[in-house]
């Protein structure tokens, strides 16, 4: 004879009962429910958790929100499976998107995919731009993975929200369409090295042009990455400035060396020649110190060599240039001398081709001259 059930969860069938367990201050009662294969386990279920609340084995003053668990997972849990930096980001998400919205003091064993779905309209209605929405549901369906895990929650109410899409105007899309980056071109080039020259950070400013890594690929890379004997460099190492944040949100800072973002960042970027004696003759100079690029025996401060970058190019044409320009222009050069999107994406350690096809919009004549190529269909 089949089991009686009530309600189905993830395709599985179950039977549902709802006890009351308790009141609030208010007097309205706390209600909780119980899930089993047929009406027997359910009620089973229900009679041993109350149990062992009378029994004090339980707190049943605990009503857990957002508030309450979500940090406890992110300092507790989360932190150890992420690197600081996407902690960081992960924590910046909740405080600035989740926390200050009532959703975060609601019971989660009360939200359903409706309130989820109400909440992200709610963020897009107060002009949260659609990638922090994104980022504000893959850390709640991370969240109420463990909650449901955990056995907080029968059902993450994530899985079938979806993300508000944005309507965009006529001007919106032509702007997409535009150039997303900025590079140097040659004329500029020069007179980036000539502001440059002789300082400590000229060899930097040489070595980004030419391999097209990252401001924390090249300061944290160290002579061990380094294969002369094949003339390649391993970029397996970012040196970053993260905030070390603690459970009361006290925030101090400093400079830790991990591995690069992803692993289509971890790459092997062969030398040029002239990368290849750039290289030999820091050698000579920095054995003592892990780092290609020293200071004083350890690597370089990332925030005064960002503050040394503006410093230079202040009131001069490349002012609002930044370092990372200096990768777009390794790829944009690249690909104006004939290499593919293909070897510029292993290069560059991209994801995807996709990430890539960015650097054809530095090629206006390229395209007229190709459109210019079928105007002998028209005559």
């Amino acid at each position: 004879m089949a089991r009686k059930t009530n309600i189905e969860v993830n395709g599985k069938n179950y039977y549902r009962v709802t006890k009351t367990i308790g009141h609030r201050a208010d007097g309205t009662a706390i209600r909780k429910q119980f899930y089993g294969t047929g009406v027997n386990e359910a009620n089973e279920k229900a009679d041993e958790y109350i149990k062992k609340l009378k029994m004090g084995l339980l707190n049943n003053n605990q009503l857990y929100t957002i508030n309450s668990l979500l940090p406890k997972w992110l300092f507790d849990v989360k932190r150890n499976e992420i690197k600081a930096t996407s902690f960081e980001a992960y924590e910046s998400t909740y405080r600035n998107y989740v926390n200050p919205y009532l959703i975060a003091d609601l019971p989660i064993n009360d939200l359903k995919t409706l309130k989820i779905q109400e909440f992200y309209n709610k963020l897009i209605k107060d002009n949260i731009s659609p990638n922090n929405v994104k980022k504000v549901h893959k850390l709640l369906r991370q969240f109420f993975s463990y909650a449901e895990k955990e056995g907080y929650i029968i059902k993450n109410p994530c899985i079938n929200a979806t993300l508000p899409k944005n309507k965009k105007e006529i001007e919106n899309i032509i702007a997409e369409r535009k150039t997303k980056f900025q590079y140097f071109d040659e004329k500029e080039i020069k007179q980036l090295l000539n502001l440059f020259k002789n300082t400590r950070y000229e060899n930097i400013i040489k070595f980004a042009l030419g391999t097209g890594m990252r401001k924390g690929e090249i300061l944290g890379l160290q002579w061990r990455d380094v294969d002369f004997n094949n003339r390649n460099i391993h970029v397996v190492h970012n040196l970053s400035y993260v905030a070390n944040i603690a459970n009361n949100g006290m925030r101090t800072y400093r400079t830790i060396l991990q591995t690069p973002k992803s692993e289509n960042s971890i790459r092997i970027i062969p030398m040029s020649k002239q990368i290849y004696n750039l290289l030999n003759s820091l050698n000579s100079l920095n054995k003592d110190s892990d780092y290609v690029f020293s200071s004083r025996g350890s690597h370089f401060d990332i925030k005064w060599t960002e503050k040394f970058w503006s410093k230079t190019l202040k009131g001069t044409n490349l002012e609002g240039k930044t370092f990372h320009d200096l990768r777009h222009t390794f790829a944009t050069m690249l690909l104006l001398n004939g290499a593919n999107l293909i070897q510029i994406k292993e290069l560059l350690g991209h994801s995807s081709v996709k990430i890539t096809e960015m650097y054809l919009d530095a090629l206006p004549k390229s395209k007229q001259e190709i459109v210019n190529k079928i105007d002998y269909l028209l005559n």
